[in-house]
């Protein structure tokens, strides 16, 4: 191997571009490896989980407690069932309090039967008894560390306070002083679908005390942390789908809901990941179209990498082909030759893995972020994991060297010893790389831009009300008027509005269920004054007269009620009505993509809990004076997202996955924009010394340096243009895909990948023409002496 180091200390530019390249594309490869085993086997290894379903229908997993043991009544296929509910709040033992914030479920309430269906693992404890009564719980080896740290916590008793999120009914279960004891120590949740940042798991029994509030049969609740949610394990061999009718009719009849309508479904626990009613709060949510597009990105940056690879060791053939002629001389056979080159490619990628590898671990936690999912290289080695690197570093390290070894290989020692070895390419290999890297270049430049065009598309689509530059601002109890004369003095304020109940885009929501003939119908309520209902820009479709207690019906809520236009009356059951002031077109109240929602908005001027509706100047700096002037009224740091609301923030927020994508796709398309920059650098220089003599004859014989610079980017760049007529068709029918999925959307125009193969070009001539302007302005005598 000392020839092989000997060559790439003296080609450094040989050697910095092929190592960057893999040890990026290795480090993607690694961090992704781990991130899609664990996203495809969440849960596989319950012992049961083939017979472990999730209850639901078509748009979400949201099952009441109850129903689950209805179900199991009913159905001699179903062995058990059990319901789950996250939660956060705080746990308290002695002094010490752990307190994880809103933003994390650390409190799991189950049935008792959640350790006979799942295998999650105990230290200590027995299973059996662990949630056998309802002051029993379970706590993680983390939580207790946290709280016992080296003491046994096995009979200490520990207080659980439930974070309150949703109010229902005037009935109040809500008790802040529960206290359980810990009957076991299970492992930290880890490789499943429920929270893995679980601290305590506690019987279900106790769930209206620490949630506030029960969820009878025509109630329905959704929460930071999700919704309670309903698993059967079905006995062997068992399925429900001849059962789907029976229980559908028995839910229409005594739950809330349309369950003939939208039909029951019972996902296996494998596939609860993916699941399309998996919205991702009190579960993990893989997503597959985000899983594909981190495949394909990483492919092609690993594609960029054995690619430049191939193309400068083949580029460099002629610095290696008289050291390879003499070995044949010496001796060695075509396939020593083929072998040792196959080795020198494998050992560089070997290396490149191990710098990945390390960088990888340095990276992890970012790579999650990005990613959206867990990953745990250091806890996920293992023989496997170990054999699946060493077999891909050698599958790598064969298709990176097999193309130089076969060019390199070729040539005969007798060129040698005659002194006539001459070494000149038409770079056929080289352009065809060129044309395959800049067509995934210009796909993935095209996929961004579309996907941020769209994004932006979506948030500033309109909702049949206003948002820009809307704010929310709710005030601490007793404090209304306090907040509203700080408000009025800020001067970047333009107007400011009073409501309750129903915020829209996103915050807090009212609701009001009238059953009308057969069903059930529930109207978002929102009441609020003339400035707020102003500001909103609501558009009245009919106007009937408001009077003080008449209400404004959207569309929607009109076809739901099944009313004509000539109903002037909202009936809300028995004698309880109020009159309709007019009807108001459709309302979208989260963003475009989630339909129309039925409301009922009242214009007053009294409110028991009012919120604020405020209009700013557009100032940069307005969320953070507002805040910052709560937190002079005593708001905690952990409530202001609750307190402080934009309108236009709340609606982006609703597409963080397509922001997610965006992002993984920019980031990819840069770090491929680079590599393929290097790659463009590094066979210019080759191009270059193996164009100096026909440069120097040609500015001998009254070529300007103008002229030779045209035909030296026109020779390099004419690649490009090929890969532009097959990366436009491919980049229209890829995005045209993703564009489908969405029933507001842009039109693909023209000019976007003109954009796109104009940005793609300039890159490419930019990366090339130093070397080109260089050898250019370099003396032709200099140019005709290289050999």
């Amino acid at each position: 191997m000392k020839s092989y180091f000997r060559f790439l200390s003296r080609n450094k530019l040989y050697t910095l571009i092929n190592v960057v390249g893999l040890v990026v594309s290795l480090m993607f490869i690694i961090l992704l490896g781990d991130y899609t085993w664990r996203q495809f086997t969440i849960d596989s290894w319950h012992k049961q989980a083939e017979r472990i379903v999730l209850v639901g229908n078509q748009d979400y997993f949201f099952m009441w407690p109850q129903a689950g043991g209805d179900i199991k009544a009913m159905c001699p296929e179903v062995e058990q069932s059990c319901a789950v509910m996250s939660q956060s709040g705080k746990i308290k033992y002695g002094e010490r309090v752990i307190e994880d914030g809103d933003d994390k479920s650390s409190i799991l309430l189950v049935d008792s039967s959640f350790f006979n269906i799942f295998d999650y693992e105990l230290t200590q404890g027995n299973k059996r008894y662990a949630l056998d009564k309802p002051d029993k719980c379970v706590i993680t080896e983390r939580l207790a560390k946290r709280l016992f740290g080296d003491k046994n916590p096995i009979g200490e008793s520990v207080q659980i306070t439930g974070e309150r999120h949703v109010r229902i009914g005037h009935d109040d279960p809500y008790d802040s002083t529960l206290v359980y004891t810990v009957s076991a120590v299970a492992k930290n949740f880890d490789h499943t679908v429920l929270p893995n940042e679980t601290q305590i798991i506690v019987n279900m029994q106790r769930y209206p005390q620490v949630m506030g509030y029960k969820l009878e049969n025509y109630t329905m609740a959704y929460g930071p942390h999700g919704c309670s949610k309903v698993f059967l394990m079905l006995r062997p061999g068992a399925n429900l789908d001849s059962k789907k009718a029976i229980i559908a009719d028995y839910m229409s009849k005594n739950y809330y809901g349309k369950w003939d309508e939208n039909p029951l479904t019972f996902t296996p626990l494998k596939d609860v990941m993916f699941a399309p009613q998996n919205n991702g709060t009190g579960m993990l949510k893989g997503d597959k179209t985000r899983l594909h597009i981190l495949l394909a990105a990483v492919l092609a940056i690993l594609f960029f990498a054995i690619s430049n690879y191939i193309n400068l060791t083949v580029a460099n053939t002629g610095f290696r082909a008289k050291e390879m002629a003499t070995r044949k001389l010496f001796g060695s056979s075509q396939k020593d030759i083929s072998l040792k080159l196959i080795a020198e490619s494998t050992l560089m990628v070997a290396v490149s893995f191990a710098i990945g590898l390390a960088l990888a671990f340095a990276l992890q936690d970012e790579a999650i972020d990005l990613f959206k999912g867990k990953i745990d290289l250091a806890g996920d080695i293992s023989l496997g994991t170990v054999s699946v690197s060493i077999a891909f570093i050698l599958l790598v390290g064969i298709i990176s060297g097999i193309m130089p070894s076969w060019q390199i290989s070729r040539f005969q020692p007798i060129d040698i010893v005659k002194g006539s070895f001459r070494f000149r390419s038409k770079m056929v290999l080289g352009k065809i790389f060129i044309i395959l890297q800049n067509v995934v270049t210009v796909v993935m430049l095209t996929s961004a831009l579309v996907i941020w065009l769209q994004l932006n598309h979506l948030i500033h689509a309109p909702l049949g009300y206003n948002t820009e530059n809307m704010f929310v601002v709710s005030a601490p109890e007793g404090k209304d008027q306090t907040v509203r004369n700080l408000l009025e003095k800020m001067p970047f304020v333009e107007k400011i509005g009073t409501f309750s109940h129903t915020s829209l885009a996103g915050g807090s929501s009212s609701m009001r269920s009238i059953r009308r003939d057969e069903k059930l119908v529930t109207i978002y309520l929102i009441e609020l004054d003339k400035n707020a209902y102003d500001l909103y820009g609501f558009k009245k479709k009919k106007d009937y007269g408001l009077t003080s207690d008449g209400y404004y019906l959207t569309e929607e809520t009109m076809r739901q009620m099944e009313y004509a236009d000539s109903t002037k009356e909202i009936s809300w059951g028995g004698e309880n009505k109020n009159p309709i002031a007019g009807v108001l077109y459709d309302v979208h109240r989260v963003n475009v993509l989630k339909g129309v929602d039925p409301f009922a908005i009242r214009i007053t001027d009294t409110f028991n809990y009012p919120s604020f509706l405020v209009k700013t100047n557009g100032d940069k700096q307005a969320k953070a004076a507002f805040i910052d002037m709560l937190k002079e009224q005593g708001v905690p740091e952990a409530d202001m997202e609750w307190y402080v609301q934009s309108l236009e923030e709340n609606i982006a927020n609703t597409f963080e996955d397509q922001q997610n994508t965006l992002k993984i796709i920019s980031l990819f398309t840069i770090v491929a924009i680079v590599i393929s920059v290097m790659g463009f650098i590094g066979m210019s220089l080759f191009f270059i010394r193996q164009r100096q003599k026909e440069i120097g004859i040609r500015k001998i014989m009254g070529s300007t340096s103008h002229e030779v610079m045209t035909l030296m980017l026109r020779t390099f760049c004419a690649p490009l243009l090929v890969s532009f007529v097959i990366a436009i068709p491919l980049s229209w029918y890829v995005m045209t895909d993703w564009l489908s999925n969405f029933s507001y959307r842009i039109s693909l125009s023209p000019w976007i990948f003109a954009v796109t193969c104009a940005f793609a070009l300039l890159v490419a001539v930019l990366s090339v023409s130093i070397q080109i302007i260089k050898a250019v302005r370099t003396n032709p005598v200099e140019s005709i002496k290289t050999e």
